[in-house]
């Protein structure tokens, strides 16, 4: 056996040292790929962009979409009908509006006045601040801005306008002549179902229009969007955008009686605003 001498040196472990640091390497690189890919997918499935707040986006105003009502026979009364049909397995309640003028209001009108034949709320709440999201004009009068939603509805001299577009062309139009304008999901436009990005399953409602009258189309049960547009643009409807659905409280006349619709709760906010369809004809 050969002696060492007193200059050789021996490292014992070494090796085993190397391969401990290389697999703890690789156990980082591990775990970071994981928290990498578990942000990803927290960030894309359960945070939902937030509405801007007080800013209007400087956008070029493209080519704008839109549906206006025309007047309807002379005599015909005001009133709201009711049928319930079905399609693509899709139960829908579908209100026809007949002679009856549109308004947005802040307050909730009341069942004694004979004039109101169907009440919804129409533009949706933000949940961080409780304030109303998108574009939303009362009486000529801006109250909220924001454009994450390109639907619209614009109301001037009671007639409505739904349209789906980010310009400001209507928007500013109801501020000069003292109208009213909301965003919402644009639905179906000119026949074409408008895919929208949100997800799950709930109960929908829709102001919608065929030929020249306007409806009020709810599913009677739990429905994608993308199922419920799809059976709007299927049952005929050429234009249509989403209202506040779910529970969401709201009334109308018909056989001169008040029907309620949806859940009315007892805290009501502020900015809680609501679609209102007033008799567009004296009955006196």
């Amino acid at each position: 056996m050969r002696e060492r001498s007193e200059d050789e040196i021996e490292v014992l472990g070494s090796a085993r040292r190397e391969n401990d640091s290389r697999k703890w390497l690789w156990i980082g690189i591990a775990l970071l790929f994981v928290l990498v890919l578990g942000f990803c997918v927290w960030k894309l499935f359960f945070i939902r962009p937030v509405e801007e707040e007080g800013t209007l986006l400087e956008e070029p105003a493209p080519e704008i979409s839109v549906a206006d009502s025309t007047s309807l026979a002379g005599d015909e009364r005001p009133c709201v009908t009711f049928e319930k049909d079905s399609i693509n397995d899709v139960v829908l309640a579908i209100y026809a509006l007949h002679q009856l003028k549109a308004e947005l209001s802040l307050a909730l009108p009341d069942t004694s006045d004979t004039s109101v034949y169907f009440v919804l709320q129409a533009a949706d709440i933000r949940r961080d601040n409780l304030q109303i999201l998108g574009d939303f004009v009362l009486r000529g009068k801006q109250l909220a801005r924001g454009k994450r939603k390109t639907g619209f509805c614009a109301i001037r001299n009671g007639q409505i306008t739904l349209g789906n577009s980010a310009s400001d062309v209507m928007k500013d139009d109801c501020v000069v002549r003292q109208g009213d304008f909301f965003r919402q999901y644009p639905l179906v436009m000119e026949g074409e179902v408008i895919v929208n990005g949100l997800k799950g399953k709930a109960l929908r409602r829709a102001l919608a229009r065929r030929g020249d009258r306007f409806y009020i189309v709810a599913s009677l049960n739990r429905e994608s969007l993308y199922d419920f547009s799809e059976a709007l643009a299927d049952y005929g409807f050429t234009n249509a955008l989403y209202l506040v659905g779910g529970t969401s409280y709201g009334w109308c006349r018909m056989d001169a009686r008040v029907h309620e619709l949806g859940v009315r709760r007892g805290k009501t906010l502020p900015s809680h605003n609501y679609l209102v369809f007033r008799s567009a004809i004296s009955l006196e």
